[in-house]
C-alpha cells in the first residue's frame, strides 16, 4: 500500500461514519502514523506504507471514525500559530477563543500588567498571552487533575513564562495567591443542560467539568465575577468567552456587580464570542 492509497483508504472510511472533516482528517492521521509532514506525504505519495504504520493508520481511522476527536489522536493543536499539547481530560483549544486573546492582547499591549487567566484547562490563554505581552505577568489557575499537566507542560514546550496553581478558582482561599492584576481573563464553562443533551458526539469525549455551565449556562459567570472583582485594579479589565446568545445575560451579571464600560466583541462569523468589562 502507498502512501496515497492509505490516505484514500483512511478517507473512504472517515466519510463511511460520517465525519465531515474527512480529508483533513485523513491526510493529518496518515502524517502521524507515518511521522512525516504535509509536504512529505503530497511529495512522496508512491512511497510504500512499512506495516506497523499501516496498523497504526488503521487503528487510528477506526477511532476517529467511532467520533473520537482528532486533536486527542494527534496529542496537539494548534491555537494562535502555536502548537499546544492536549489529551483526555483537557479543552480542546477552539479559534472562538483567538478572539478572547486579540482582546486582551489588544488591552495589555507593552504595559507591566499582572493577567490572570481563570479556569486555565490547556493554558492556551494564558501562554498566548504571556508571549504576545512580553512585559506581563501572567498567572493561571485550573483545578483538574488531569488537565494541569497539559498547563504545566504547554508553558514549558512554548517557552512561556507563567505561574501555575492547581487550585479551584471558585474557591475563596484562591484569591490569597494571587496579586491584584490588571486583567483577569477567563473561557469558563458555558453550556447549558440543554447543549449538553445535544452535545456532537466529539465533544461529549471532552470533560464534563469544562463544559457545563449549570443549568442555564451561567453559573460560572455569577461565581467568578463575584468573587474575583475584589482583585481587580483601577482601571483593570475582566475579559470573558461567551456561548451564543449569552451576551446579554452576562452583561447583566457584570454591571449588578459593579463592573462598568461593557464591551461586546464579534468572532469572525459575527457572533458576539467576547464580553468585557471594567472597574
Amino acid at each position: 500500500m502507498t502512501r496515497n492509497e492509505a490516505v484514500h483508504s483512511a478517507r473512504e472510511r472517515l466519510v463511511q461514519a460520517g465525519i465531515d472533516s474527512a480529508v483533513f482528517d485523513a491526510a493529518e492521521l496518515c502524517c502521524y502514523a507515518l511521522g512525516i509532514t504535509k509536504a512529505e506525504l503530497i511529495a512522496d505519495g508512491r512511497q510504500d506504507v512499512p506495516f506497523p504504520a499501516k496498523e497504526a493508520l488503521l487503528a487510528l481511522t477506526n477511532k476517529r471514525a467511532a467520533g473520537y476527536p482528532l486533536q486527542y489522536l494527534l496529542g496537539e493543536w494548534e491555537f494562535y500559530g502555536r502548537t499546544f499539547a492536549v489529551g483526555e481530560g483537557v479543552l480542546i483549544p477552539r479559534q472562538d477563543t483567538e478572539t478572547l486573546c486579540s482582546q486582551v492582547i489588544s488591552f495589555v499591549r507593552d504595559k507591566e500588567a499582572a493577567v490572570l487567566d481563570l479556569c486555565s484547562g490547556s493554558g492556551c490563554i494564558a501562554v498566548t498571552v504571556s508571549l504576545e505581552c512580553q512585559n506581563s505577568r501572567v498567572y493561571a489557575v485550573e483545578k483538574s487533575e488531569q488537565a494541569y499537566p497539559y498547563l504545566k507542560r504547554n508553558i514549558v514546550q512554548n517557552h512561556a513564562s507563567v505561574t501555575a496553581f492547581l487550585r479551584d478558582a471558585l474557591d475563596a482561599c484562591t484569591l490569597e495567591l494571587i496579586p491584584d492584576c490588571d486583567v483577569i481573563v477567563s473561557n469558563p464553562p458555558y453550556l447549558t443542560d440543554a447543549d449538553m443533551d445535544m452535545l456532537q458526539r466529539e465533544v461529549s469525549y471532552e470533560p464534563a467539568d469544562a463544559l457545563y455551565g449549570g443549568e442555564d449556562g451561567l453559573a460560572f459567570y455569577r461565581e467568578l465575577t463575584a468573587l474575583w472583582k475584589r482583585k481587580l485594579k483601577p482601571g483593570g479589565r475582566l475579559f470573558y468567552e461567551l456561548g451564543v446568545g449569552q451576551e446579554q445575560a452576562v452583561s447583566e451579571i457584570l454591571q449588578e456587580n459593579g463592573l462598568k464600560s461593557v464591551c461586546e466583541t464579534p468572532d469572525l462569523c459575527g457572533i458576539i464570542r467576547v464580553i468585557s468589562a471594567g472597574i
